[in-house]
């Protein structure tokens, strides 16, 4: 596979309710198929369409496939596996978190754990987990479930009901010393988590630039960096950093092979760095 953008979807797919009892009148036979491999179409005495040639096909991702939607911005690499017949295609396998990042109203979280599976339907399985340890408080951020309409779930350690978790999570402090407006945040977040916001501002940049990453960070005395990141090719990612005080890096990621990577920098103070990595699942 190239460059695969996967996409949670802003709403559940049944957030508008069911359609009523419709009738198809004179229905072409591609529309019908299409309505019982979705599970919508008439049943009784169907047969799947086409001849059912076996399938065993392997499809390799080791990199950019991007995870997208609900303030999630990731990437993940891996191996599909299609078996089963043309009429009825049993996928298996999965892809695993590379880097990536959670934004809920400027807050970043760094993933932790992020894996798409799919477990015998074209509808994946997502896994994410992002948190931050603020206070003595480690507070995370889980996204579980089939990819149409995940569930949420807040964690801390020690143990904490889920909207004081969300208040740490997002502005380091407990429920009852969080402002008004702040009060009103935590709504904003838990929509953006649901589903009920958009793509923002930096997400249309970046689809407009064709880039595949593009990142704006604060640090603590609020200057900014914007990092803008591409793939060269297939085995080349080049990442660039400019600091609002004039200071600039550039890295390059070279991978070597399955489990080899080169990894160079240098930036606007001079220094320059080279390093090989080796990973390995277990």
């Amino acid at each position: 596979l190239g460059k695969t953008e996967l996409q949670i979807p802003s709403t559940s797919a049944n957030s508008a309710g069911d359609l009523p009892d419709m009738r198809h009148e004179s229905e072409p036979a591609g529309s019908q198929a299409t309505r019982q491999r979705a599970g919508l179409g008439p049943t009784v005495g169907a047969t799947p369409t086409g001849a059912g040639y076996g399938l065993d096909v392997t499809l390799s991702a080791p990199n950019q496939v991007f995870l997208r939607g609900r303030g999630l911005d990731s990437e993940l690499g891996g191996t599909l596996i299609l078996r089963g017949t043309t009429a009825r295609i049993t996928p298996s396998g999965a892809f695993n978190l590379l880097r990536g990042r959670l934004d809920i109203l400027g807050r970043r979280m760094v993933l932790r754990e992020a894996q798409v599976q799919l477990q015998g339907a074209l509808v994946p399985y997502v896994h994410i987990l992002a948190g931050i340890e603020s206070g003595g408080i480690t507070s995370s951020v889980l996204i579980e479930g089939d990819a149409i309409n995940p569930a949420v779930t807040f964690t801390s350690l020690p143990d904490l009901p889920q909207e004081q978790v969300l208040a740490h999570l997002l502005f380091d402090r407990s429920l009852d010393k969080i402002s008004a407006f702040q009060a009103a945040q935590l709504g904003v977040a838990v929509a953006t988590l649901a589903g009920r916001g958009g793509d923002g501002v930096m997400g249309a940049i970046r689809r407009k630039t064709l880039l595949d990453n593009l990142d704006v960070q604060a640090d603590g005395t609020g200057n900014a960096t914007v990092t803008a990141g591409k793939y060269l090719g297939d085995n080349a990612y080049s990442e660039v950093a400019i600091g609002q005080g004039g200071t600039s890096s550039i890295s390059l990621n070279y991978d070597l092979g399955r489990n080899l990577t080169a990894k160079t920098h240098t930036d606007s103070e001079g220094a320059t760095g080279l390093g090989l990595f080796l990973t390995r699942d277990y």
